[in-house]
């Protein structure tokens, strides 16, 4: 389906395009009363950025640009705000629009909400269980690393029924947004549009449990995470919706389904009501910064393709990341990064398959997307993250080890049309499989290509962490131990769903009837 202004006006635009952002704020919430909290997100709704919003953004920032570049000089910084929301599935079930998995078999049994039931319930078995259930649950995850706010409740139920997003390019407007967000859902009715003088409700809507901020990285770090890596070039294009087409060897364009739900591609079989929604997933990345950059010099010795390197720790990094800080491929340039027209390159297949001598076979970028390796794309995501925290301190560029107190890394965000073989797959099928890339055993020594450096997890009974790295020997044979420098603290799973649903069904008189699943329940336990 090609991208019309109704499909446009119904996406929320951080799914796609994506929104303009140098600040942003994720604002967590729990649903405290379910009848005002629908009453108030109906009137929220004109409030929310689409993707309509978003390509008109888009375009305010390319003429800025292009009239700066006419004048000689820097773009003129505008604010440009968007708001989006999404929930858990507690926060869909606090809407009537999802049946929770201990009401499920009670629905079953009732013929009138078990037709219901079939039609209308969203599919997606880890959207449902949240992600502590699912990567604690399968042993990815510690959980004494990841953050209390992340934890279920002392009665074991999801502490997130959802977030607010609010971005922009100014921080005192986003935190205006913010403000004008809280009056929204929290002020007693009535109460005139003033952040610092109105009176909080009684028996307000929400809480707002907690706020996880980031921002871009400052002056010549802008557009880097904080290991120094160039973030965000190989996002997939969306054929049919994105104007630029894929060249070259670069990767084809996906199908808009692999995405947005209903869309060709996406063979979830969703309720009608689900379509042009998007499956959010928020991941909490602590980064060990110092740590990262001290093992790439102390163990650049041991790499053989870096060791006559002038900046052989940098070509390590290089090498496990599969660009070079600057964006360029490792793949299209192995030796050298300066060549400024691949800075930013994806016209790359990691071809001849069954070599690694230009990029390792576990490097994070290609792990993250075989290309070449693979006939098809079929685990994509759109990633949306943004770091946060300070920069590194003198202190700690000394001791070359992070301060207990200066925390900083990436707040993870992607969306799909299906989490299972979206986020999950990469994650827990790839990045952590010491055999992927496939049929790859024959061609380097050891356990396999070895795991994803920067993102990959072990279980318990996996190897060691490690990677085969190249030689010039073929099979190669070195292999590298890795230490972990990014720390999985928390997250959650979330369904971003279209303007229309969130107009009807989720503002409406509710998709299912919670007051006679309500019934039941009271019933199977005086059984």
């Amino acid at each position: 389906m090609s991208l019309t202004p109704a499909l446009r006006a119904n996406i929320q635009g951080d799914v796609w395009p994506g929104l303009p952002k140098r600040f942003q704020s994720f604002l967590f919430f729990r649903v405290r009363n379910k009848t005002d909290f629908k009453s108030r997100l109906k009137t929220f709704i004109p409030k929310i950025t689409t993707a309509e919003h978003a390509c008109a953004m888009g375009e305010t920032m390319k003429k800025a640009r292009a009239e700066a570049q006419a004048a000689k000089r820097s773009a003129k910084l505008e604010a440009l705000p968007g708001i989006n929301i999404s929930f858990t599935s507690t926060g869909l079930e606090a809407l009537g629009a999802f049946v929770s998995v201990e009401d499920q078999m009670l629905v079953k049994k009732d013929r009138k909400l078990s037709g219901i039931f079939r039609k209308k319930q969203l599919q997606g078995g880890l959207f449902e269980k949240g992600m502590y259930a699912d990567l604690v649950g399968e042993g990815w995850d510690n959980p004494e690393e990841l953050r209390d706010v992340y934890h279920p409740t002392s009665d074991n139920k999801r502490s997130i029924d959802g977030v607010i997003l609010v971005t922009s390019s100014i921080k005192s407007d986003m935190i205006n947004k913010i403000s004008e967000v809280k009056q929204h859902f929290l002020a007693e009715e009535g109460e005139p549009l003033n952040p610092d003088t109105y009176r909080v409700s009684q028996d307000p809507s929400v809480e707002f449990t907690f706020t996880r901020e980031g921002n871009v990285r400052p002056g010549i770090h802008k557009g880097k995470e904080h290991f120094g890596f160039k973030d965000g070039i190989s996002q997939p294009l969306l054929e049919g919706w994105d104007e630029k087409l894929p060249q070259g060897k670069e990767p084809k364009a996906a199908q808009p389904g692999m995405i947005v739900c209903g869309h060709g591609g996406d063979s979830m079989a969703q309720p009608s009501w689900v379509k042009d929604g998007s499956f959010l997933v928020f991941r909490d990345l602590q980064q060990l910064v110092p740590e990262f950059d001290e093992f790439m010099e102390e163990n650049a010795k041991h790499a053989p393709f870096a060791q006559d390197h002038k900046k052989p720790g940098e070509k390590l990094a290089a090498y496990l990341m599969g660009r070079w800080k600057n964006g360029t491929p490792v793949d299209e340039s192995p030796h050298d990064d300066s060549d400024e027209s691949l800075f930013s390159s994806n016209n790359f297949d990691y071809g001849p398959v069954d070599q690694h001598d230009k990029c390792p076979f576990a490097a994070h970028t290609r792990k993250m997307r075989p290309r070449a390796d693979l006939e098809h794309d079929h685990a994509v995501i759109m990633r949306r993250g943004i770091p946060y925290g300070e920069e590194l301190t003198a202190e700690e560029l000394a001791e070359k080890k992070s301060a207990a107190d200066k925390e900083r890394g990436l707040l993870f965000v992607c969306y799909q049309s299906d989490i299972r073989n979206g986020f999950n797959f990469l994650t827990t099928r790839w990045a952590s499989n010491y055999n992927f890339p496939d049929r790859k055993n024959a061609f380097v020594a050891g356990t396999g290509p070895g795991i994803d450096a920067i993102v990959g997890q072990r279980l318990d009974h996996h190897p060691p962490r490690s990677i085969g790295l190249p030689d010039g020997k073929y099979p190669t044979e070195a292999r590298m131990p890795l230490e972990s420098w990014v720390i999985q603290r928390g997250g959650d799973y979330f369904f971003t769903p279209s303007i229309d649903a969130l107009n009807n069904e989720l503002t409406g008189p509710g998709i299912f009837d919670m007051e006679a699943i309500k019934r039941l329940r009271e019933e199977a336990e005086d059984e």
